[in-house]
């Protein structure tokens, strides 16, 4: 069954004295938000004591009525016109009785009124300037005798010896007081709907929403009210200054108002103040601007003045999208760092921001930064250890991410090694013709029958070493394995011949002592390349054991040691094939032996690799 809407509260016109009824103020109502298909919210009708509990009341499924100077008699009168209009709710809540008392007889004409199996909620009332008189006793014997009828909430016993719920007068309440009270009224909520509401009461709702706006209810929730009275007091929200919402007030020369924020069915305090002989006063900075909530009511009250006044505003302040404003530097030096700009243009601090820095062919590594207090910017050092394009993302909850990419170099070209076995040759020319126009260049160092497991014939890691200290490349890329196959150190510290497991887990570890002297710490970045499935049988079970050996060894280097996979360009999958076609052309791919990698193909895995050196952000 559908939500429905539905008025409740009817205003009464009593007749009283016009200048008696200017001087109580004008009828304020509030709309229960929620409440279940097909019931109608259950209606709190009160006095002044009541108008500051409005807003946090309808937030938690009450519909509230309030009137300065409200008696029993007015309220009696709301109840018989809404059983008139068959709206009465399943419970009805009274909070009167400092305005000229109650009798058993009232509460008796209230019984007769909601009858027939309602629940009538008494809110035992104060004495003016605090504690109990005679109209909360008389309550308190009418809930005794009628315990199936009446609820009793003895607000006079929940409130005693709390004076900071109230004003001076010992009735109104400060904002600590509607908390406490709405609180109070909050226990009677699991009665107020029967478990299964009669039809009636869905056709009473559709009548009254077919019949339109009576001139005497209240406007439905989000439309303008426009009290009987004009309220006593004015309240106006301005967002000029940048971060704050400022609130002016208007209202009866000297008097003391409260200020606060309606947050759900709370009021949170700002601050009390003082209007000027002019019956003025304005609190600059009265809150600050947040990034949720963005719109958001205030409430001026200054309830213990003749009549009670209550008023409240509402604003939206700016989103938060472009709150964060964010300078990225474009260059920085290789070895040094990279600056990133946070200032809040909001001038507030307290804002949270995640920082991800991405090196070249890394990825993201994030971290939390943040405006502290009243830190409304601060400078962030990147550390940029390498050449390339660093990429710098900032993110905030309400911001979409932005990224900004630093150009990291050093002064002249772009250094790159070409290092390897016979395989590297003519594969180096390659690459350093094609990489040149990218402001590299290319040192190219190419050993026939070298190895990584013959140190007898080539010691290929001390040369490494001692290249790696007067070069200092940029870019190391490595192709070798083919004269590979020689025992290894195997996990368990013995020789192990090739070309087991255990001989892989040794060669990786030998790849990865290559790796690392390359690496140069962090200022390095290393390429291996994975060779081609070869046609002779003999060498297919070196050849897998290598490469397994060099997957191994790149993984203890993420984001650092990356490779080169010529057996997936040329022989995917480790099958073995003499022909292919690339890019709209067809070669051999291999040289007569069924190993070394032909001229065209040469070429080909050149171009592959400086495409990725672009993807990578190594060149660009």
């Amino acid at each position: 069954m559908p939500f429905v809407s539905v008025l409740l509260v009817t205003l009464i016109t009593l007749a009283v004295p016009a200048a008696s009824r200017a001087a109580c103020g004008g009828t304020q109502a509030a709309q229960a938000r929620t409440h279940p298909a097909g019931q109608l919210p259950p209606l709190a009708i009160g006095d002044s004591t009541m108008l500051l509990s409005l807003l946090g009341l309808s937030a938690e499924g009450w519909t509230a009525n309030a009137h300065g100077c409200r008696n029993i008699h007015e309220a009696l009168g709301i109840l018989g016109q809404l059983r008139a209009r068959h709206a009465l709710p399943h419970m009805v809540a009274i909070a009167l009785g400092s305005n000229g008392g109650l009798t058993a007889g009232d509460i008796d004409d209230a019984l007769r009124l909601i009858c027939c199996g309602r629940i009538l909620v008494l809110v035992t009332p104060r004495e003016l300037g605090g504690g109990s008189g005679a109209p909360a006793a008389i309550e308190r014997a009418a809930a005794r005798a009628h315990r199936d009828h009446i609820l009793l909430l003895d607000w006079v016993a929940d409130a005693a010896g709390h004076s900071g719920w109230f004003q001076p007068d010992g009735l109104h309440l400060t904002f600590a007081g509607v908390d406490a009270f709405n609180a109070l009224l909050l226990r009677a909520l699991p009665y107020a709907y029967q478990p299964c509401p009669p039809a009636s009461a869905g056709r009473a709702a559709d009548r009254i929403r077919r019949r339109g706006r009576d001139p005497a209810l209240p406007p439905a929730p989000g439309a303008s009210t426009t009290p009987t009275t004009p309220p006593a007091l004015s309240l106006r929200l301005t967002r000029r200054q940048i971060g704050y919402i400022a609130a002016a007030i208007s209202g009866p020369p000297g008097a003391t108002v409260q200020l606060g924020e309606q947050r759900g069915s709370r009021t949170m305090p700002i601050g009390t103040v003082a209007l000027s002989a002019a019956g003025t006063a304005t609190v600059a900075q009265a809150a600050s601007w947040l990034c949720s909530p963005r719109r958001r009511t205030f409430v001026a009250a200054a309830v213990a003045l003749a009549p009670a006044a209550t008023a409240t505003a509402t604003i939206t302040t700016p989103s938060c999208q472009r709150r964060l404003a964010v300078s990225v530097a474009r260059r920085a030096p290789a070895g040094g760092s990279a600056s990133v700009g946070l200032r809040d243009t909001w001038r507030l601090g307290g804002l949270q921001a995640s920082i991800c820095v991405a090196a070249p062919g890394d990825r993201p590594r994030c971290h939390r930064w943040s405006l502290r207090g009243k830190q409304f910017s601060r400078t962030i050092r990147v550390g940029t250890p390498r050449i390339g394009g660093w990429n710098v993302t900032i993110r905030t909850p309400y911001d979409k991410p932005r990224t900004s990419t630093v150009w990291v170099s050093h002064p002249g070209p772009i250094r790159l090694l070409a290092a390897g076995d016979s395989e590297m040759q003519l594969l180096d020319d390659f690459m350093g013709q094609d990489l040149a126009p990218f402001g590299v260049s290319t040192t190219s160092d190419a050993r026939i029958s070298t190895g990584l497991t013959n140190s007898f014939f080539f010691n290929w890691p001390n040369h490494a070493r001692a290249q790696a200290a007067s070069l200092r490349p940029d870019v190391t890329v490595i192709f070798m394995g083919a004269n590979d196959g020689f025992s290894v150190t195997g996990p368990n510290g013995h020789a192990v011949g090739c070309c087991s497991s255990g001989w892989a887990w040794g060669y990786a570890n030998l790849v990865a002592g290559m790796m690392a002297t390359y690496l140069q710490g962090t200022r390095g970045r290393v390429y291996w390349a994975v060779l081609p499935e070869p046609r002779p049988a003999n060498f297919q079970s070196l050849f897998g054991a290598v490469n397994a050996g060099i997957r191994w060894a790149a993984r203890r280097f993420p984001g650092r040691a990356a490779l080169l996979d010529a057996n997936e360009i040329f022989t995917p999958g480790g099958h073995y094939r003499d022909f292919m076609t690339y890019g709209g052309r067809g070669f051999v791919i291999h040289e007569s032996d069924g190993i070394h990698l032909s001229i065209a193909s040469d070429q080909v895995l050149a171009g592959v690799f400086r495409r990725q050196l672009q993807r990578d952000r190594v060149i660009r």
